[in-house]
């Protein structure tokens, strides 16, 4: 609890709340008013021509319609996660503080499970807002659009909200805890987030292409499949149907497990000199 509440002292910085909580909402919200505009009619192409909409006034009026925006941008959630556990755990090593941490905690592993406790509490606060912004968003844009959003409110409509809450931080954490491997393994926040973020929006897709099992069962890939079956066996479940919700949400903790357990073996085992 010591290592976990001193981190928060960190994460309560101004900065860090505009930065990583800052573009997780905005960028969030800039696409939530895209979507709605969208749907009602408004060109929001960037060329000449006229734009379409990718999804209908009667998907967004159903029950999981509420989550529709937030989940298409789960991959860019996740790899904010990944730059604040990289960022934040390579900065240890960059700027030498983390052998201060280990002379007032020699226990290695307390300090670890403190700041990683810490950062996923973060992450969890931060797309709850997300989410909240989000629906609040959406409700106030759906009358323009001729979305009806009666469905939201209901005991189907609230509980995607909640499944689809859970089911966004555990993508996210997912890739946070890859981000955290990167950095232990690298000491460096800039190679642990060019390449964990390079890999989460390139990297798999492209290796895919000549293994196809790496495009059903990566981290990116289950990441995803995680986040868009906010609704398990609805709209949203259907968006990405490679892998079943249960198989995603197996693999997602295998994932996180091993990485924690490389995370935890590196630290623990290497000298730390400088």
């Amino acid at each position: 609890m010591r290592a976990f509440r001193a981190e928060w002292v960190k994460l309560s910085r101004r900065n860090l709340w505009l930065g990583f909580g800052g573009a997780m909402v905005g960028l969030t919200a800039l696409f939530t008013v895209l979507v709605f505009m969208s749907v009602g009619g408004t060109d929001v192409g960037l060329d000449e021509g006229g734009g379409e909409a990718f999804v209908t006034e009667a998907a967004l009026s159903l029950p999981d319609g509420s989550m529709f925006a937030v989940t298409q941008m789960a991959i860019f959630l996740a790899i904010i996660a990944l730059a604040l556990f990289a960022s934040n755990l390579a900065g240890e090593f960059t700027k030498g503080t983390i052998r201060m941490l280990f002379v007032t905690e020699p226990n290695r592993l307390k300090v670890l499970a403190g700041k990683l406790a810490a950062l996923c509490s973060f992450v969890a606060l931060w797309i709850a807002v997300t989410v909240a912004l989000t629906v609040a968003a959406g409700a106030l844009l759906a009358s323009n659009a001729g979305v009806d959003t009666s469905a939201w409110w209901t005991t189907d409509g609230l509980a995607a909200i909640g499944s689809g809450y859970l089911n966004l931080t555990g993508a996210a954490l997912v890739a946070g805890l890859i981000g955290s491997a990167l950095a232990v393994l690298t000491r460096s926040a800039a190679i642990a987030i060019s390449v964990g973020a390079a890999y989460f929006m390139l990297g798999e897709s492209m290796v895919s292409t000549f293994w196809s099992p790496l495009g059903e069962w990566g981290p990116a890939a289950v990441s995803n499949a995680l986040a868009t079956g906010a609704a398990a066996g609805t709209s949203l479940g259907a968006v990405r149907p490679d892998i079943g919700f249960t198989t995603a949400a197996l693999l997602a903790v295998g994932y996180g497990l091993a990485c924690l357990a490389v995370s935890a073996t590196t630290l623990a085992r290497r000298d730390v000199t400088s």
